[in-house]
Parts: structure tokens; C-alpha cells; sequence
């Protein structure tokens, strides 16, 4: 049964305006060259994620800070390669890819340090010692395992 986290004309445009100079950049436009689960590229996860953070934030009223909300949210994954076909990591890219993403998004994007609580704790529990120490970071781990469980289960199924 697919979840859906729709946003208003409004929030979509509120969305937007917060990725501005994020989501254009280009070496976030290279995110949608990788795989991330099934024919979903990790641009299009990223941007899933953010979304439905935001959706959570403002519907439940959780008064999280928007803005590092969503930044954090889309640059959760910006570990920049195909974890597909990266030999050297692939066995481990479940514990090593926050860390790879916070250190990528920070020298490109400077990151605050609840962006940075947001990327490398978004794998929590798998990452037993990089817990969320944030509203904001609660929120995107929440919201990937959504999205995650979405694209893996329901969406794969119906392309099958």
C-alpha cells in the first residue's frame, strides 16, 4: 500500500525556494546519474526525502526549523558515486555513505550543524553511534525509512 505525503501549490513552491542553489547545483544535478533503489535515481530519493520531511514537519506540527530541515533532507545521500558499483564500498555503504554525504555537502555547501546532525545521523539505527540529536535529524530518519520502504517495496513491485 503506496503512503503518500502530498504537498500543497504552496508548500511545493516554499520547497523549492529552500533548495535554491541547492537542488540546481550541479553537482546535485549528478545525483540523478546514481541508482538509489530501484529505477528511482538518489536526486529523485533526496528530494522525495525532503519532502516528506516537510510534510511530517507541518502536518504533526513538530516546529522544526524548515530550512536545515529540508537542506539536510536533500542532502542526506550526497555521497556522489553508484553504491551499485562501488566494489570498494559496497559491503559497508550502509554505515560509511552519512559519513561520505556530510563531508561532500559541507565543502560544498557549508553546512550548519543541524544539517550536519541531519546527514550523518539519517541512518540511525544502523548507525548505532550516530544517533539523532535534533528535531530535524529525527525527522529525515523518519522520513527516509518511509520513502526507502516505498521505492523498495511498492514501487518495484508495481514495475515488476
Amino acid at each position: 500500500m503506496p503512503m503518500t505525503f502530498a504537498l500543497t501549490a504552496a508548500e511545493k513552491a516554499c520547497v523549492q525556494a529552500i533548495l535554491r542553489g541547492y537542488a540546481d547545483d550541479p553537482n546535485a544535478m549528478a545525483m540523478r546519474e546514481f541508482v538509489q533503489h530501484g529505477c528511482i535515481s538518489t536526486y529523485e530519493h533526496c528530494m522525495r526525502v525532503a519532502c516528506t520531511s516537510f510534510w511530517l514537519n507541518r502536518r504533526l506540527n513538530l516546529h522544526a526549523d524548515e530550512c536545515s530541515l529540508v537542506r539536510g533532507a536533500f542532502l542526506h545521500d550526497f555521497f556522489l558515486y553508484d553504491w551499485h558499483k562501488a566494489k570498494h564500498i559496497t559491503h559497508w555503504h550502509g554505515f560509511k555513505h552519512p559519513l561520505i554525504a556530510r563531508i561532500n555537502a559541507d565543502v560544498i555547501f557549508r553546512l550548519n550543524d543541524t544539517e550536519r546532525d541531519i546527514i550523518q545521523s539519517h541512518m540511525w539505527p544502523l548507525t548505532i553511534h550516530l544517533i539523532p540529536s535534533t528535531r530535524e535529524a529525527a525527522i529525515v530518519c523518519v522520513a527516509d525509512k518511509l520513502c526507502s520502504a516505498q521505492e523498495t517495496l511498492w514501487e518495484r513491485r508495481a514495475a515488476q
